[in-house]
């Protein structure tokens, strides 16, 4: 490196030579004069040009680096002083002079010019304009997505883009993704021409079930998606995605759990896979309404959850499916996370020339931290890891090691509150292990073989003891419970020709469930009355639970017309447990005239049995029910339309779920949330006879402009079971509902997202009091309780908010997120105390729960 910079001896005889010279051309003819203020720099090396200019009074420190031998000045300077023309024979150069110390001039970089691109889209084929194409420049506006819409005529245009060689990405629904390399020149603006091809998508990549919804994919394949990006730009408390999902239309839950009810079904029957592995109970805080899912969503790469319809793949549950995949690594990377929740490390990458890939994750709860830092006495801990190794053995076959571990314990031990003594103890944990083997077999059959054991245990012991001034109450329970599971499946894919398309499989599995429960309580019970047994008592339960399941299904999907696909399925499942065996025909079809509307019809049995660790032994439940059954029906119409600068989406969908045989189960009827919801006084049976559920979802998603997305959707349902011959509500059925989500990316590091919900509020039972006398004729207050789920509590309705920033640093990227749950701090009603009190007044009181209040959150992020 070679730096230029005039010395100290050449300061100190600068005066006399300047006087010298003043003397020379003081007598020199004038036109002498002229033409050395003329002389030509075009054509000279830039250092030997800047060099001329030092002699001609300035002076200027540059470096080899910058200034390149190489360097020429092409464009002769048409400014007259010295410091004029520096900056226009350094300009053409990206180069800028600055003042430095000592008054020097240093030639420094010059911040790139932004750069700007107009082009037109047209279809290959016909040369016609196409409108609504989503332009894309990654990294094109100060390290993020640049992007723009084409109009009607095809025509787009991007501003103040980065200097330099960018991938431009092209996408429109029904045509291939087009990418073109471009480069742009500081300063100047580009003109392209960009052509698309109508999609032609292999029959197996067509979306033919209605109420599909793709999460997490950055190609998503499905109408209605997601993006991870999008997805943790949602407020969901604890980064889970399980919470995220309620936002999505059919789908419900309640405020402080991460379990979901899909179109009015229970939480238990959405079934829920990890590559492909079954994954039972995957909640932490199984006390506290299972408040979190055990899956990191860093480790996600593609999540799809079907509402209904779903194709005979998929069997053994009967209202849903979250399908997760973990994905798969291109590079190294590690994040650091810390929330007010969750602490996590997660890394990923490759090995042996990227012939084997691994992802490992751990995540330790913080809420114990948190509750202790607040004076609380509860010491709820949690804590998961997840693994996954895969290796390519040879072309076309790869072999995966996946595990999954998560561990949760609740300590509340010698608590007095008031006149109760309190003692609680409990954990759970799940351990899953399962290899995965893909094999491509020539150029049309694919076949995935996993092989898998679990285990899902839960220990919950307690001690209540209740003392006031007329009656004694305790309980004291003891809960173990070990379900061990093992299984093999595998499916087969085979494509014959271009219109059709054949999958089968099997899948085989062995469940084993270990009871020991027992439980003695004193209570003095107010809801004596509703209930169908008494609540004093002895309820003991010891035995072992074994039983096999066996699961074979055939589906055949083709093409009979170029507008239509259908795919016909047949499942079997049999359960050895409860001697169910059980045909479910399915039929999907999916009907497109054009590349942007679909019709999506399905019709189809799905059953669900009982396993052996869903009995509620804690009820006095001592026999596994009969395999329940519902015929579903679902019609959906979807049509993307695409304008200059918006490209919506409109998705209309109507149901109809009818269940025959369903399950008789236990529930509280005033209370949400209990720690030991069997011991609690307003515990009740709801035994149907039939039930069922229909509704109507209407989603539309679209942008405003380069910076905002939003979406709406609105619901009309009921859900209803058939007691005693006559249709009473669910616990969780809401007529109304709607929801919104507005993302506005605020400049170019913030993001900002609003999502907003309503619905109808959930039934409820009246309870009420009054004053009777007793034998002695003294006054005592007796509770009184309403027909079953005949009210409803207040609507229910709140603002969640998430506002979040990364900064790019040369080590990684750092990012920071600000959450506040119930943003204007709503008093949701979630029930009533079933403990009724006589008031100062000596009138009667009945004390409302609520859901949570205001929560603000937040958490900071290291990915490197």
């Amino acid at each position: 490196m070679i730096w230029t910079q005039r010395t100290r001896k050449a300061r100190r005889i600068a005066p006399r030579v300047g006087l010298v010279c003043a003397l020379i051309l003081a007598v020199l003819p004038n036109g002498l004069l002229v033409a050395d203020e003329s002389a030509s720099y075009v054509g000279l090396p830039l250092a030997e040009a800047l060099r001329d200019l030092e002699s001609r009074g300035l002076e200027i420190f540059f470096s080899s680096n910058l200034v390149r031998a190489d360097m020429l000045v092409a464009v002769e300077p048409t400014a007259s002083e010295p410091r004029q023309i520096l900056d226009q024979i350094l300009d053409p150069h990206g180069l800028m002079a600055e003042a430095g110390p000592g008054g020097r001039l240093v030639v420094v970089s010059a911040p790139a010019k932004p750069a700007s691109l107009r082009g037109l889209v047209r279809e290959r084929t016909s040369d016609r304009p196409i409108a609504g194409v989503r332009i894309v420049v990654p990294g094109g506006s100060a390290g993020e997505s640049a992007e723009s819409f084409s109009a009607s005529d095809g025509s787009f245009e991007l501003t103040n883009l980065v200097a330099g060689r960018h991938a431009l990405e092209a996408h429109l629904p029904g045509f291939v993704v087009e990418n073109v390399g471009i480069t742009l020149p500081p300063g100047q603006t580009v003109e392209i021409m960009i052509r698309m091809e109508p999609a032609q998508m292999a029959i197996d990549e067509i979306i033919v079930t209605p109420s599909t919804m793709s999460l997490m994919r950055e190609n998503p394949v499905a109408g209605l998606d997601l993006t991870r990006k999008d997805i943790f730009a949602l407020p969901h408390l604890g980064d889970d995605i399980y919470r995220a999902l309620t936002l999505l239309p059919g789908v419900t839950g309640e405020e402080t759990s991460a379990r979901f009810n899909v179109r009015g079904g229970r939480t238990d029957e959405v079934l829920m896979l990890l590559d492909r592995v079954e994954l039972f109970e995957p909640f932490h805080l199984k006390d506290y309404g299972s408040a979190l899912s055990i899956v990191t969503p860093r480790a996600l790469d593609e999540v799809n959850l079907i509402t209904g319809g779903f194709p005979a793949e998929y069997g053994d549950r009967m209202s849903g499916v979250l399908d997760m995949s973990t994905f798969q690594p291109e590079k190294a990377k590690t994040v650091l996370g810390l929330s007010l929740l969750t602490a996590e490390v997660a890394s990923s990458g490759t090995f042996d020339d990227q012939r084997g890939d691994w992802i490992s994750s751990v995540r330790r709860g913080q809420l114990d931290l948190a509750l202790e830092f607040l004076g609380k006495k509860q010491k709820p801990q949690y804590w998961d890891a997840l693994g996954k190794i895969r290796y390519q053995l040879a072309p076309g076959h790869r072999l995966g090691l996946h595990l999954l571990h998560a561990d949760d314990s609740l300590k509340f031990l010698n608590l007095d509150v008031g006149d109760t003594e309190e003692d609680y103890d409990t954990s759970y944990g799940s351990s899953y292990a399962w290899l995965t083997h893909q094999s491509i077999l020539g150029s049309q059959v694919f076949v995935d073989t996993a092989l898998s054991v679990g285990r899902v245990d839960r220990d919950r012991r307690s001690r209540e003891v209740e003392f006031d001034e007329e009656d004694d109450a305790s309980f004291s329970l003891v809960d173990q419970r070990v379900l061990d599971a093992i299984g093999l499946k595998q499916d087969w894919n085979y494509q014959p020709s271009e219109g059709h398309y054949l999958k089968w499989g099997f899948d085989v599995r062995r469940l084993e469930t270990d009871y020991d429960y027992f439980n003695v309580r004193e209570l003095d019970d107010p809801l004596e009355g509703v209930r169908f047994e008494p609540r004093s008592g002895t309820t003991e339960f010891r035995q072992l639970l074994s039983g096999e399941q066996y699961s074979a299904y055939l589906s055949s999907r083709s093409r009979p017309v170029d507008m239509l696909t259908l795919e016909l399925g047949l499942r079997y499942d049999e359960h050895t447990l409860t001697a169910d065996s059980n045909i479910s025909p399915r039929v999907n079809l999916v009907l497109a005239p054009g590349q942007r509307s679909s019709l999506r019809l399905a019709w189809g049995y799905f059953y669900q049995s009982q396993r052996s660790y869903e009995l509620q032994v804690e009820d006095g439940v001592t026999q596994l029910a009969k395999a329940e059954r519902t015929e579903q029906r679902v019609i959906g119409y979807e049509r993307n339309i695409t304008t200059r600068g918006s490209d919506l989406l409109l998705r209309v969908e109507a149901y109809q779920r009818e269940i025959t045989n369903p399950r008789s189960r236990y529930e509280n009827l005033l209370q949400p949330l209990e720690i030991f919801p069997e011991i609690e006084p307003d515990r009740v049976l709801f035994d149907p006879s039939r039930s069922q559920s229909y509704g109507l979802e209407i989603f539309v998603r679209g942008r405003a402009g380069r910076r905002a997305e939003w979406w709406a959707s609105y619901a009309y349902s009921q859900v209803e079971d058939r007691i005693e011959d006559v249709w009473l509500p669910r616990r969780n059925d809401q007529p109304h509902a709607f929801k919104a989500d507005l993302n506005y990316r605020a400049g170019k590091h913030w993001n900002v997202n609003l999502a907003w919900r309503y619905h109808t509020g959930w039934p409820t039972t009246m309870i009420s009091g009054r004053f009777e006398e007793d034998d002695e004729g003294e006054l005592e207050l007796v509770t009184l309780i309403g027909p079953l789920n005949a009210e409803r509590v207040s609507d229910y309705h709140r603002l969640d908010l998430r506002a979040s920033r990364e900064w790019q640093r040369k080590r990684g990227v750092l990012g920071f997120f600000l959450e506040i749950q119930n943003a204007y701090n709503r008093k949701n009603q979630a029930g009533f105390d079933p403990d009724i009190e006589e008031g100062d007044d000596g009138g009667i009181v009945v004390n409302t729960e609520i859901w949570g209040e205001i929560l603000p959150s937040f958490g900071i992020t290291w990915e490197f």
